[in-house]
């Protein structure tokens, strides 16, 4: 957020010599933000922005303090000017009584003022009223919003006549009691927001949002309650958001302004009044405060200082800054050989309670202070890893989106299963991870398979006419066993368990659809040379002898087939590490190649039951020549292959096919006791 500070009136609590431009420079560098200096009413104002946890710094003395801190890094003489308030004396108890809550309020901070003269302000206070964007009023609300502006802190008065029950019990609305604000507009309240009861169930305030109109100031005001509270902010977010009340008050309220600052604005409130309105003090101060918060004290050392700043601030230096910017420090030197032979012990002021409680915190406003400008542009002392682990986390995604894409339903399982499910997986129990305390028998075994899983799935959506389901998510193998899936990779050491990546997909479609959903997926991620060999024995158990090992770059990635006693439920189950790290995010470049080919076809009568991809492997393995072999014509047990050659180089010629023809046609033959229909 943006707040404007005029110069001289920055000047009233900041003692320097630094010019405007200067003033903006610096504290750009080093602080909040001068986005511009305009002119209003002939002088400098600064439009400055703030960022929203720093809610110490909206206000001209915030933005002072920050000034102090600042200018001295640059050469610039500057100082913080004290606040000469003055105590109240006075004796008179306050003829008021205030219930607060100390859940819904941290602090209540009152006082009546008598005889006040209501007339318009003095044109100085105007004047900077209008400088920031507030438009005056009168002298008595003008004093609020100026405090406001000035101190950082929200005021409220009241016409103190007009609370009949001198009464104020802080409490939440109900459902349903509506308020008139000072602005005129009527808001039914939804319950829950912090309102002040008159003591007869009349809602006096909105606090920390908007007065209501009920207890406003007016032209015959003679006697005033100047109050000051700190609802909780969660609170005051409620209310403002919910009602679209959006005031200044409002805005730092809700952003946890610091309690102690109360008493400050109160006093500085009550100069004003006196010296302004002519009031006199009516009553002693009253101050309700619970519970006060007690600042955290944290350690920083050294060493850790200069691990993030990259180089070595002397401790002088660091005590300075952090002290300019309101913070206790004790610097401890320890013994010369100790890992951190000084450490600094912070205490943060009131008004930075919130926002500075780890080492690193303090790291980055001596940063900031010593500027960020000044630090060397050199690579860090901390080692960088050579080799990061590439993760594919987009590849992952990218799958599962084409999978979504392509109708599948993306389901979750849990990785904890029953011993039914376990079982299910082809293992012992022996051989699963147990829970040394499941919160219930049905989450007790590590799973080592998502099959019976979705399964399950499955089996609780039998209603359904077409499932397709699939998941990416880990199973977890034992540190001494292999993983079914994958007998190629070995145990792993040590007592943690193996853990590993699957891609699962399920669906009671049959199985060439579920076939052509793996060519479109290994196509996606431009894997090409890739094979499926039927196994006559089920590698895993839920898979009957119609199952299949698929192999892409030579590298085993998973299984397709048929559940065992299903017609119609198909799976893939992929192992995603292997596939991932043969997979492409793009496809590989293949010149073109501008040489002819030769196309012939070739009938041979195959047996029953020869598993034709294994025909097109073998055919494919005969010659570098054959770019391209397709099953073009099946009839009865005869079956047509169209066959592609070509010699990216040069021309291929009859005589150059004709040895390979005879290759094809003999290991044929010799393989799958196929023979050739006609004549070579």
């Amino acid at each position: 957020m943006n707040i404007l500070v005029p110069h001289h009136w920055l000047l009233d609590h900041l003692k320097t010599t630094a010019t405007p431009k200067q003033i903006q420079k610096y504290l750009s560098l080093c602080g909040p933000s001068v986005e511009r200096t305009i002119k209003v009413k002939g002088e400098p104002v600064y439009d400055i922005e703030v960022t929203t946890n720093r809610v110490d710094s909206i206000s001209i003395y915030g933005i002072a303090r920050e000034a102090a801190a600042i200018l001295p890094e640059f050469g610039l003489k500057a100082s913080l000017k004290s606040l000469k308030l003055n105590p109240i004396t006075s004796t008179k108890k306050l003829d008021f009584t205030i219930k607060n809550n100390p859940k819904l309020c941290r602090r209540v901070i009152t006082i009546k003022l008598e005889n006040l003269q209501l007339k318009p302000s003095p044109k100085w206070l105007q004047d900077r009223l209008i400088q920031v964007g507030q438009r005056p009023l009168n002298n008595a609300i003008d004093i609020t919003n100026y405090i406001m502006w000035e101190i950082g802190h929200p005021v409220h008065v009241f016409d103190y006549d007009r609370l009949t029950n001198k009464t104020i019990i802080i409490r939440e609305a109900k459902k349903g009691e509506e308020v008139v604000t000072l602005d005129d507009k009527k808001h039914i309240l939804v319950g829950g927001e912090v309102v002040f009861d008159d003591g007869a169930g009349e809602i006096v305030d909105v606090p920390g949002i908007m007065g209501t109109k009920n207890t406003i100031v007016t032209d015959k005001t003679k006697n005033a309650l100047l109050l000051i509270e700190s609802i909780h902010p969660e609170k005051i977010r409620f209310a403002s958001m919910t009602h679209a009340i959006r005031s200044q008050a409002a805005i730092l309220n809700e952003k946890n302004v610091d309690p102690h600052l109360a008493e400050t604005a109160i006093l500085k409130a009550i100069e004003l009044y006196q010296k302004i309105c002519k009031a006199t003090i009516g009553s002693q101060l009253l101050d309700i405060y619970p519970t006060k918060p007690t600042p955290k004290t944290t350690t920083l050392t050294q060493q850790l200082l200069n691990t993030y700043m990259g180089l070595h601030v002397k401790p002088t230096r660091v005590k300075r800054i952090l002290e300019n910017l309101g913070c206790k420090v004790k610097v401890k030197k320890t013994k010369p050989y100790s890992l951190n032979p000084i450490r600094y012990l912070i205490t943060p002021p009131s008004w930075r309670t919130k926002d500075l409680n780890l080492p690193a915190d303090y790291i980055e406003e001596i940063a900031r202070i010593y500027g960020y400008h000044n630090l060397p542009s050199v690579v860090m002392d901390t080692p960088i890893p050579d080799n990061p682990p590439d993760e594919k986390f987009k590849l992952e995604h990218l799958i599962k989106q084409w999978l979504a894409d392509w109708g599948f339903n993306e389901v979750y399982t849990y990785s904890m299963v029953s011993k039914d499910l376990s079982l299910q997986s082809g293992e012992t129990l022996h051989h699963h991870l147990k829970i040394k305390n499941p919160l219930i028998d049905d989450f007790a075994y590590m799973r080592r398979s998502l099959i019976p899983s979705h399964l399950q799935v499955l089996s609780d959506n039998k209603n359904r006419d077409q499932v397709s389901i699939f998941e990416m998510a880990n199973v977890y193998h034992p540190a001494s066993t292999r993983s079914r899936s994958s007998t190629r990779s070995g145990p792993k050491k040590g007592n943690l368990p193996n853990e590993e990546l699957q891609l699962t997909i399920t669906t009671i479609q049959k199985y060439p659809y579920l076939k052509g959903i793996l060519d479109a997926l290994l196509e996606k991620l431009f894997i090409t040379n890739t094979s499926i060999i039927p196994v006559e024995k089920a590698s895993l158990p839920f898979l009957n002898n119609q199952t299949a090992e698929i192999y892409a770059d030579k590298t085993f990635i998973g299984h397709i087939g048929r559940v065992e006693n299903s017609k119609s439920t198909h799976v893939i189950q992929l192992l995603v590490k292997p596939l991932l790290k043969i997979a492409r995010t793009h496809p590989r470049y293949i010149p073109v190649v501008t040489t002819p080919p030769i196309i012939e076809d070739l009938t041979f009568t195959l047996p029953t039951k020869t598993f034709l991809g294994e025909v097109i492997d073998t055919i494919n393995k005969q010659s570098k020549l054959i770019e391209l072999v397709e099953l073009t014509k099946v009839y009865h047990l005869n079956h047509t292959f169209q066959i592609t050659y070509r010699n990216p180089k040069k021309s291929l010629k009859d005589r150059n096919i004709a040895p390979i023809r005879k290759k094809i046609v003999s290991s044929l033959r010799a393989s799958h006791s196929a023979k050739l229909v006609g004549k070579l």
